[in-house]
């Protein structure tokens, strides 16, 4: 049997399908598992066990249109012979749902998604509810056609050893002291709405400093360069700031080494979690049903509010009369902190865990 797995979409999401691939390996043990996601994100995939082969394409923001299309169009091709009997289309979008029905296998599932006109493209609609169900659960739902009901779901990353060798060599190269607690500050996000203040970071960083002994790592990608050094130049204690990685398998590594994980509602905050990093997420328009951390080693702090949450890259404050990020700007410092106490001090009590403020 052949299955491939359609994964088109952003870095969060790609974290939160990965009980997929286990699930399909298990229940079909002998069979090839393979799977497409958006470049650059096949590296979180890298040295998992459950998959055969990733397959990368890349979604065309920055190629010309032409270029775009032939590289599509080799992919398809690739596929196509491959000779897949089932195809699972993770998130249905219209790009995914016509590259399902390309590759010729004879059984295609995804989302029922008839009323966007697209329904005919899979053998196996599956209703979901988009907004209401959590990214997981509804992902269990597309499989359950294959598998059956599933019980069990965690989360999971596999870091090489080559970038766990490599993430040492930088923790000593840039004066990170062993043998005392490492918390890593991840103040980055893709859609600003979702960031906390970079001077309450700031301030957190400095209180976790002199409360643990601890050593502060400041950690983002190429485009969170600015927060990050804006983190670190609010801070008293001098954090040591990690935002010029050349991998994602690196940023996972140096998540692996971490004794607390603090962020955005962003996507190394499901890495944190997928590698069992106890993990205090901040969280405000963000919808919790569906993105809230998939775990249980972790802590959720946010003000819902009557507005929340907000459609996805949108903001809603102004038609509620409230100011832009307002469910961001009332969650305090304090309140972090005590989440991450609850973490730090307590983290084999399952009262601890796996709660939501």
């Amino acid at each position: 049997m052949r299955l491939l797995v359609l994964a088109i979409r952003a870095l969060g999401d790609v974290v939160l399908t990965t009980p997929v691939y286990r699930i399909l390996k298990a229940a079909y043990p002998i069979a090839t598992v393979d799977v497409v996601v958006e470049r650059p994100y096949g590296d979180l995939l890298r040295g998992n066990p459950n998959l055969d082969a990733i397959y990368e394409v890349d979604r065309g923001r920055d190629l010309p249109r032409t270029a775009n299309w032939s590289a599509q169009a080799r992919l398809i091709g690739a596929l196509r012979q491959k000779h897949y009997d089932t195809v699972v289309d993770l998130f249905s979008g219209p790009r995914s749902a016509l590259m399902a029905r390309l590759t010729g296998a004879g059984r295609r599932i995804g989302e029922d998604t008839r009323s966007r006109g697209r329904g005919w493209l899979y053998t196996h609609p599956i209703p979901v509810q988009r907004e209401e169900e959590h990214l997981v659960a509804q992902k269990l739902r597309l499989i359950r056609p294959l598998v059956g009901d599933v019980k069990e779901a965690p989360l999971e990353l596999f870091v090489g050893s080559e970038e766990r060798a490599e993430a040492e060599t930088l923790f000593q190269a840039r004066g990170v002291r062993p043998g005392v607690p490492r918390i890593c500050l991840f103040p980055g996000s893709g859609w600003i709405n979702t960031r906390w203040p970079s001077e309450r970071f700031a301030a957190l960083g400095d209180l976790m400093a002199d409360r643990y002994d601890a050593d502060v790592i400041v950690l983002g990608g190429e485009k969170d360069l600015a927060v990050c050094e804006a983190v670190a130049d609010g801070m008293r204690h001098t954090p040591h700031l990690f935002s010029d990685l050349r991998s994602l398998q690196l940023m996972a590594a140096l998540i692996s080494r971490m004794d607390l994980f603090v962020s955005n509602n962003t996507g190394p905050m499901h890495m944190a979690v997928a590698l069992k990093v106890p993990t205090v997420a901040i969280c405000g328009p963000t919808n919790l049903r569906k993105y809230r951390p998939w775990g249980n080693r972790f802590q959720v702090v946010s003000r819902r509010l009557p507005c929340s949450p907000c459609p996805q890259h949108e903001e809603s404050c102004r038609l509620v009369g409230r100011v832009p990020q307002a469910c961001m700007l009332e969650i305090t410092v304090e309140e972090v902190v005590e989440a991450a106490d609850c973490l730090l001090a307590a983290i084999t009590e399952p009262a601890a865990v796996g709660a939501v403020r």
